[in-house]
């Protein structure tokens, strides 16, 4: 389904009010045993002190309908079923946030609280320790986070005259009871403030949204989502299984080869050609930079072109999933989230022809995630 006009329209009333409506519910019909929602921005900050490191924000809203399950080695218990009404949903919610502002700040929100989903006003509320929300406004989005004496303020705006950056989603059933949901925004422009007693500093940057809801064991994947200054938009996603469900649960070393793709999708949003290309994931090499951090060399075709491009991360945080299945078997999950920037971009198409390269369109600035284990 199409949530936003083509041809470079503004939205309608009627698609924004289709994009809110997806956002600030819980289907019913997803509310299963083991089902987990994910309300997901990062935030990318223009940084022109140190533009090859710029500083991020992820923040996670997030509900399992689990009895309990660790994360970073805290428990969260969620005692009370997900309450579904016609314009509310309430339930036991967790947030979790990390900060790279120069240094990464883990953990930087990991707690608990009474969450609620309203409509009209459509807005998210986490009433914690340190209270967050995300809700809509004058058509777009604010997102206001605390931590002790700390305030991010932050104002979204999507431009509604780029394709590229129009709202997508889809939905997946693997039968049974297992299925997937994914709504996203690839690109939202934001300004903000980060207020601490009497200091503000005023922030401005771009975004990325998603909100997903998936009724499944989770399996290993590589993902990445990157912006580009004038425009280009890039992300993949490259779930798999094999070996690497391995480490964390039989064994510490990571086991590359031998792993089944699960899917192999990459979408390359140039800006130069003007075009949105789907690719088909070829191959993930994982090696190290010399920060010790992962450089992930990205390889795609479709039936015209090759991409290749390289990812190097400059800084890391993760959040470590555990839990028992089946009474006493003990599944662990382990999902890192490298700030990143994409170097080395190149385009070619089948006769090795350049088509498009990092110096036209600049590097792109984004996260990356590579996780392992497995989640049952």
């Amino acid at each position: 389904m199409i949530l936003v006009s083509l041809n470079k329209q503004v939205f309608s009333e009627e698609e924004k009010q289709e994009l809110f409506e997806r956002i600030w519910e819980i289907n019913p019909e997803f509310d299963n045993n083991g089902t987990w929602f994910w309300w997901f921005w990062l935030f990318y900050f223009e940084n022109k002190e140190n533009p090859e490191k710029p500083h991020q924000l992820m923040i996670l809203w997030s509900t399992k309908n689990e009895k309990e399950i660790y994360c970073n080695n805290k428990i969260f218990k969620f005692p009370n079923k997900i309450k579904i009404e016609k314009n509310k949903s309430s339930f036991d919610g967790v947030v979790a946030c990390w900060y790279f502002d120069g240094e990464m700040q883990h953990n930087y929100l990991l707690e608990a609280g009474d969450m609620s989903l309203t409509k009209k006003p459509y807005a998210l509320n986490l009433n914690s320790e340190n209270k967050t929300s995300f809700y809509e406004k004058d058509g777009g989005f604010k997102v206001i986070i605390n931590r002790g004496n700390k305030k991010f303020d932050f104002d979204l705006k999507m431009d509604s005259t780029d394709e590229f950056v129009k709202p997508t989603y889809s939905r997946n059933n693997y039968g049974g009871n297992y299925s997937y949901s994914g709504l996203g925004i690839p690109r939202v422009d934001f300004t903000g403030v980060i207020s601490e007693k009497e200091k503000n500093e005023k922030v401005n940057g771009t975004a990325y949204f998603q909100y997903i809801v998936v009724n499944a064991p989770v399996p290993s994947w590589y993902w990445g989502h990157f912006h580009f200054k004038e425009g280009s938009i890039l992300s993949y996603f490259n779930p798999h299984i094999g070996p690497a469900i391995l480490k964390g649960n039989l064994t510490k070393r990571f086991i590359e080869k031998g792993n089944i793709s699960l899917g192999d999708n990459l979408t390359f949003a140039n800006k130069k050609s003007g075009k949105k290309e789907q690719f088909k994931v070829k191959k993930v090499k994982n090696k190290k930079n010399s920060e010790g951090y992962p450089l992930f060399l990205v390889y795609a075709e479709n039936k015209e072109a090759k991409l290749y491009f390289e990812v190097d991360c400059y800084a890391g945080s993760y959040w470590e999933f555990d839990k028992k299945t089946l009474g006493h078997i003990n599944t662990r999950l382990r999902y890192n989230e490298y700030p990143s920037k994409v170097k080395n971009l190149v385009l070619t198409d089948k006769k090795g022809k350049e088509l498009v390269t990092s110096k036209e369109i600049g590097e792109g600035n984004g996260n990356a995630e590579h996780s392992w284990g497995l989640l049952i």
